[in-house]
């Protein structure tokens, strides 16, 4: 019985808005922050749920990472919007 563990399978993502002054904050399935960048986001994460907002307290958009994906803002504020996740912090 091998012990190895299997490597991680990380995806591009990139977010573009619509203007390059327009704060994109994205989180993760439980409401913690993953990263904020303006005009665009570059990243590359593990798949899984996430929610992206244009500006802080603005409608927030799912995405399902399975692949590699690139957004508009456009195309996300086309689609359905979702609820905000209040992040829960494990017990001290």
């Amino acid at each position: 019985m091998s012990t190895a563990r299997a490597k991680p399978v990380y995806f591009k993502l990139v977010i573009v808005a619509t203007s390059p002054t327009t704060e994109i904050w994205l989180g993760d399935d439980a409401g913690h922050l993953v990263q904020k960048e303006v005009g665009e986001l570059r990243t590359s994460l593990l798949p899984g749920y996430y929610a992206v907002e244009f500006g802080l307290g603005t409608s927030l958009y799912p995405i399902h990472l399975a692949q590699a994906s690139r957004y508009t803002q456009t195309e996300l504020e086309a689609g359905p919007s979702c609820a905000r996740p209040i992040p829960q912090l494990p017990p001290e």
